[in-house]
């Protein structure tokens, strides 16, 4: 499992990019958990992209981990985490109860033939739905807003992606499909009355509507639902006119380079209402993004 420092609280700042800050141009970026631990280590894969390390200690987990630790970060080589791509039941789960979330009753509801047999037992209602239900295509709901958005994007990701698409190809269809399903919300953001839910995966996936944030951690997910290694980065960013504040954006991880993708700068708010989707900021390297976003932050949500 992977070892992840959750961040606590919301980006207060809502990407207030229309509001007046200072920036340090040369903060250092401050990693909020440990991206490649014993257990999330891809020895054969560090093995494999090091020909000299192979001859060296061949796929010798141990050894591979500790010149990594030693020696590889300092040297500039890369390492992966091990593909985690996971399973839809996952949304249910809180602190390791992995029905939590499973709203139960509206499962009975909707299948007649399971409140016939087991009531509103919870129980057994979970233990169906996981080992047949699941796979016979019956449809669960949380007992949480966000739980139902985060579901969303697991039929989303289905629908959009295939198998047979690269990681590059899957990467741009959650681009353009959070651009496409999501406006800023800029009434709110003007009126300082922004929802808590803008700043959440239920503002892009339910609502249709997010700041930054929102954008960020909906694209995160993603990502995690995929099997994509990528990361959330905070910190500051300078629009066109100068002004800077607060932002959110992400960055993957593709051939063995961290590119880098903010959905909410491609997603302009226009004059005329109007949608529009843009490539500018879509899998740019760190010294384009650089020019107008300077990271303080890089951590997981997910």
């Amino acid at each position: 499992m992977r070892k992840l420092v959750r961040i606590l609280s919301v980006i207060l700042t809502a990407c207030s990019l229309f509001a007046m800050a200072t920036t340090d141009a040369h903060a250092e970026v401050y990693y909020m958990y440990e991206r490649i631990t014993p257990e999330t280590f891809d020895y054969e894969r560090y093995a494999n992209d090091n020909p000299d390390l192979l001859a060296a200690y061949g796929y010798d987990k141990g050894k591979l981990y500790q010149h990594y630790q030693n020696a590889g970060k300092a040297e500039g080589r890369l390492a992966h985490t091990l593909p985690d791509k996971p399973e839809r039941i996952v949304v249910f789960d809180y602190q390791g109860d992995e029905s939590y979330y499973f709203d139960a009753k509206r499962y009975a509801d909707d299948n007649p033939d399971l409140k016939a047999a087991f009531g509103y037992n919870k129980a057994a209602l979970w233990n169906h739905y996981k080992t047949r239900g699941l796979q016979e295509g019956r449809t669960a709901y949380g007992t949480s807003y966000n739980v139902d958005a985060k579901l969303k994007v697991f039929d989303t990701a289905a629908s959009i992606t295939n198998d047979k698409m690269s990681d590059r190809d899957k990467i741009k269809a959650v681009h353009d499909w959070i651009v496409n399903h999501t406006r800023y919300d800029k009434e709110n953001f003007d009126n300082d009355t922004i929802p808590e839910d803008s700043y959440s995966i239920a503002g892009v996936m339910l609502n249709g509507k997010a700041v930054c944030s929102g954008y960020a951690v909906t694209f995160d997910y993603f990502m995690y639902v995929l099997g994509i290694e990528h990361e959330h980065v905070s910190g500051n960013a300078t629009n066109s006119s100068g002004l800077t504040g607060g932002h959110a954006w992400n960055r993957v991880l593709l051939d063995n380079q961290w590119y880098y993708v903010d959905c909410t700068w491609d997603d302009p708010v226009r004059s005329d209402g109007k949608d529009e989707l843009r490539y500018t900021y879509y899998l740019i390297s760190n010294e384009q993004i650089s020019k107008d976003h300077v990271a303080e932050k890089i951590y997981k949500t997910y």
